[in-house]
């Protein structure tokens, strides 16, 4: 197998002179230096901004208000219609269906923390706030959040986990409270069971408290859902549910209940507008041998759908009934008297998985905790999913070169440019371009010391100009009927210093190291990410992120299984036609960033055997043919002899 990059857009815009040769460290160069430290990442004191006479970045939010609000909730939480006093309230990032990007209406962390990033969970008690995120988003939460909040830096030395955090700041017999809609299955098991060790009990509040004090809170969108039409998808609804119930056969389930909002929609072949970038709506998918049930705001669903679905003709066709969002409350128990045994699926990558409130919608013997056979079947491109996602990475880089083109021009004219600008004039490019959906994701355009802010995005107290003076980090993509696409550039308009010589020149090395990649099958993500770290490595250097993610076809930019990273236990094979993105950096706080970035897809690799055998196979079939036609068997005989299959596993040749 190999990685085959988009070869259509390795236009590698480099930037000006700055493919340099490694050079040896300079031992006196104090940015070089690689030094013990201690990592202090808990206490407030450490936070930027946060000792007495410090200046406050102008991106920061007072949530002292909110918080104090929240806080005066905890003594009349509702648990089972009766009021519960709790000393702690988890806010995590997630929506009802795990979703790493949300819709506005769900963004209580960043509501409640001011911390705008799309991964973190939130611990709020009587006296203190916690924010827990990874590497991607240290510098940005340090800006947001102001200094009420605490900010767990994950990963990094001293940082305790959310229970281990817990433990100290609470008594037995204390209660913590969260939403059973926005904690997964697996997470609040587990939650329980370690804080139960310590005496403290963990209770589900369905009516969320930070909505409860959220005055403002924006309602869900209410466009309708659409077709995804089949020369788009390359294969019927109708089939998908049949290789959905052949999943099921082979891991002994009566059904399954569909919880990640990409899986609907790929499922069904249908996409809407709920969450910003992604063509997703909020929905429940239930499948069983018999019927497909699916539950989401029923007025979203057009006559077109209801007759794409074949929902009123479920006696003479396969078809999928349409049940209001909140009938699944209902309708799931009453489904689940009749099988023995339901998968509910657990998180994998960038699928968070069922939350705890629909696991609880099932009796616990009935369920099979399991990762969504969807998430595969989804992942594996099929053939016409491969020629969209080709044609949209085409116009992608048409939209994306002439951007540049004329970015560069007025720049080096002395004409102004800002990050926020920037990010516009492209999205208008890229609207230009057959089949454009709007982005994929918000765009990270970041100049200068924004740049080192690993998925910093521009706003009106960030934006920096554009000038000759810095880097330039530009990481965007675009959403078309055929594809998805996710790519970044980092560009110098002036005479960058030899050390950003030095680490664009190992980012690109290690980006072109993992892109021309041939491995055998049954190798994993985890497995092939140190390639392109290796070329930093070798310097001292490293990079706090994933080197790739899956993405998806007219779907979410950030696609389960693959996660090419070098942390966590967590596994997957890479196979044949999935896509994911290559996308090494380097950064240095309050300096410079830099990342490069394509998309690649695996494909079969055309060994010298493989070839061989092919060749043979086709001499057996046509010339032995011929031979037997006109009675030479001797020349048959040893034709078929010096033509045998060869093993791909055999030393020969």
């Amino acid at each position: 197998m190999r990685v085959d990059i988009f070869k259509w857009f390795w236009i590698m815009v480099v930037l000006v002179n700055t493919v340099a040769k490694p050079q040896k460290l300079d031992h006196h160069e104090t940015h070089l230096q690689i030094l013990p430290r201690i990592q202090r990442e808990v206490a407030s004191g450490y936070r930027l901004g946060c000792n007495i006479g410090d200046t406050q970045p102008l991106s920061r939010v007072n949530t002292t208000e909110k918080l104090n609000k929240l806080r005066s909730l905890f003594i009349s939480a509702v648990h089972n219609t009766e009021s519960v006093n709790i000393k702690a309230y988890i806010i995590p990032t997630n929506d009802a269906h795990a979703s790493e990007f949300i819709a506005d209406h769900d963004r209580r962390r960043d509501f409640i923390s001011g911390f705008t990033g799309s991964a973190g969970t939130a611990v709020v008690t009587l006296t203190e706030a916690a924010l827990w995120t990874d590497g991607r988003y240290f510098l940005q939460a340090d800006q947001q959040m102001d200094c009420n909040w605490l900010l767990m830096k994950q990963g990094q030395p001293g940082v305790p986990s959310i229970v281990d955090w817990l433990k100290t700041v609470l008594s037995t017999g204390d209660t913590v409270g969260a939403d059973p809609k926005l904690l997964d299955a697996e997470t609040w098991l587990e939650y329980t069971t370690k804080l139960g060790e310590f005496g403290v009990i963990l209770k589900p509040i369905p009516n969320n408290l930070v909505d409860q004090v959220w005055d403002i809170q924006p309602p869900y969108a209410s466009e309708p859902i659409f077709i995804h039409e089949l020369e788009f998808a390359g294969r019927s609804w109708q089939k998908k549910l049949g290789d959905i119930r052949e999943q099921l056969v082979k891991k002994n389930a009566d059904a399954i209940v569909i919880t990640a909002l990409d899986e609907v929609a790929w499922a069904l072949n249908i996409r809407g507008r709920d969450i910003p970038y992604n063509p997703v709506f909020r929905s429940f998918l239930v499948i069983d041998s018999k019927r497909a049930v699916l539950f989401t705001p029923t007025e979203k669903v057009t006559n077109s759908v209801i007759t794409h679905l074949n929902t009123r003709n479920c006696e003479t066709a396969v078809c999928v009934g349409v049940e209001d969002y909140e009938a699944i409350n209902t309708v799931l128990r009453s489904m689940a008297d009749n099988w023995e045994h339901v998968i509910i699926p657990r998180k994998i990558a960038y699928s968070g998985g069922a939350s705890f409130w629909i696991y609880q919608l099932v009796p616990e013997s009935k369920i099979l905790l399991l990762v969504s056979p969807l998430v595969y079947l989804k992942a594996r491109k099929n053939p016409t999913e491969v020629k969209g996602m080709k044609r949209a990475h085409i116009k992608d880089a048409v939209a994306l070169c002439d951007f540049l083109a004329k970015l560069e021009t007025e720049v080096k004219e002395g004409l102004y440019w800002d990050e926020i600008k920037a990010s516009k004039v492209l999205e208008k490019y890229r609207s230009e371009q057959a089949l454009n959906q709007g982005p994929s994701f918000g765009t990270i355009a970041g100049f200068g010391s924004n740049s080192a802010i690993i998925h910093y995005e521009p706003s009106t107290t960030t934006n920096k100009a554009i000038t000759r003076n810095g880097t330039f980090l530009l990481d965007s993509g675009g959403q078309y009927l055929d594809g998805t696409t996710d790519v970044t550039r980092t560009l110098h308009y002036g005479m960058p210093t030899k050390w950003q010589k030095e680490t664009y020149t190992r980012v690109l090395m290690g980006h072109i190291n993992l892109g021309l990649l041939t491995f055998p099958e049954g190798k994993t993500d985890k497995d092939i990410d140190i390639l392109a770290r290796a070329p930093l490595y070798e310097a001292g250097l490293n990079y706090r992120h994933g080197t790739g993610h899956g993405i998806g076809a007219f779907l979410n930019v950030h696609e389960s299984p693959v996660q090419v990273r070098d942390e966590g236990n967590e596994r997957n094979s890479l196979e044949e036609n999935y896509c994911f993105s290559d996308e090494p950096g380097y950064y240095e706080e309050r300096n410079f960033g830099m990342r490069l970035e394509n998309i690649v897809r695996v494909v079969k690799k055309n060994t010298t055997k493989q070839w061989l055998n092919e060749y043979n196979s086709r001499i057996r079939l046509e010339i032995g043919e011929e031979l037997k036609k006109q009675g030479r068997m001797d020349g048959f005989q040893w034709m078929m002899s010096k033509t045998q299959f060869i093993p791909e596993d055999s030393r020969s040749l």
